[in-house]
């Protein structure tokens, strides 16, 4: 059986539900063939995964694709994170179930990192994207944040924001890291959004608008020094993007998907530049290197555990496969299992399966490459 290591390798990513009460425009929440579940961790299951996987993680995501404040063992997963030293732990969340008592814990248990999504500077933006959230009540979700953490005298968690960009919200980009800046908001990161089939956001990707991304991007990178925020935005879209981005629909054969990564890097691009920022972005214990073998390292470093035990290797899998279940196996079982060695086989040696060769951009995809920017031929493709 292959070594285990014992170092601090792996980032983890935890949904304790899978629930969420928004159904933002863009989100798989929205998708008319989604259908939530009310699956919910317990305190024994979580118990479990945390004394296997928390000891060996440099970084535990307490959220990947729900809402973590509707988990009832948020609190507890917080304590254990504390309890296990992990020297980097934190989630995302769109704040609407922030509490008092919520916040307090996340001060007590010393958080790193408390990242807010939004996806709009203005009231019309925002309640169209995150429906049927208020502003009103988001923006008095932000003052709550920063007074409790003013109040307790705390440096964390330090306060950070995520924004999906479109092109019906990237001119509001600059208003919004002035609105953060003024909440306390030291860190931002920008995502361009991955098209989901069926929802009718074809038009808003901005594949389609390279020449205003690029152009608006450059202004947040100077409004943030101004501002002293750190900004984490995607790399710029190539010139010849305006062309190529006024076509419709993109097959996820036709452009190469992820499978491009391993391309020679052309004029105006650098492979090597933006794996080294989607490491970044994804905080993967990869030290900076000049070559990239592999165009994933996720298999090596990363394990995704559901409400329900199982696992995925990543928070964009979307096969209906496994690759264990923490309710019957322990992580020496499932991370040398046959599931992981042979993803680990496949993307070594670059033969990839589909969901992997197609990768959208919120994952590894390339902003020159088309079919990173959808996921119609995606979604939960059966094997």
């Amino acid at each position: 059986m292959p070594r285990i290591r014992t170092r601090r390798f792996l980032r983890v990513k935890l949904d304790m539900v899978n629930k969420c009460q928004l159904r933002c425009v863009m989100c798989h929440f929205s998708h008319p063939d989604f259908v939530e579940n009310g699956t919910v961790m317990d305190r024994p299951l979580l118990e479990k995964v945390a004394k296997d996987l928390f000891p060996r993680a440099h970084d535990v995501v307490l959220s990947s694709s729900a809402e973590p404040l509707m988990a009832p063992e948020l609190p507890r997963a917080l304590e254990l994170c504390r309890e296990h030293e992990v020297p980097f732990f934190h989630f995302s969340t769109n704040a609407m179930s922030m509490t008092e008592r919520l916040m307090r814990k996340i001060l007590e248990v010393e958080m790193p990192v408390l990242s807010v999504s939004i996806d709009g500077a203005t009231k019309e933006t925002f309640e169209r994207i995150r429906r049927p959230a208020k502003w009103e009540v988001f923006l008095k979700k932000l003052d709550l944040i920063a007074r409790m953490k003013r109040e307790a005298g705390r440096d964390r968690p330090r306060l950070a924001a995520t924004a999906v960009l479109m092109r019906s919200n990237i001119e509001e980009m600059p208003e919004l890291l002035r609105l953060l800046a003024d909440r306390g908001f030291e860190d931002v990161n920008f995502v361009h959004m991955g098209v989901l089939g069926g929802m009718g956001l074809e038009d808003e990707t901005l594949s389609k608008h390279p020449a205003l991304s690029n152009r608006v991007l450059a202004r947040c990178g100077e409004e943030a020094g101004r501002l002293g925020v750190r900004l984490l935005a995607p790399l710029p879209f190539p010139e010849d993007m305006e062309e190529r981005g006024a076509r419709g629909d993109i097959a996820s054969h036709e452009e190469g998907g992820g499978t491009a990564i391993a391309a020679p890097e052309h004029e105006g691009f650098s492979v090597r530049e933006f794996l080294e920022h989607k490491n970044r972005e994804f905080n993967l214990a990869v030290s900076p290197r000049e070559h990239h073998r592999r165009m994933c390292y996720f298999p090596w470093y990363y394990i995704h555990v559901n409400p329900d035990g199982t696992v995925f290797p990543c928070g964009h899998w979307f096969e209906f496969s496994t690759f264990g279940d923490f309710r019957t196996q322990d992580f020496r079982e499932i991370w040398t299992g046959e599931a992981f060695r042979e993803l680990r086989r496949q993307i070594h040696r670059l033969e990839l399966r589909k969901v992997c060769a197609n990768c959208t951009v919120s994952g590894m995809g390339r902003p020159d490459v088309l079919a990173s920017f959808s996921r119609r031929e995606k979604l939960r493709d059966r094997v």
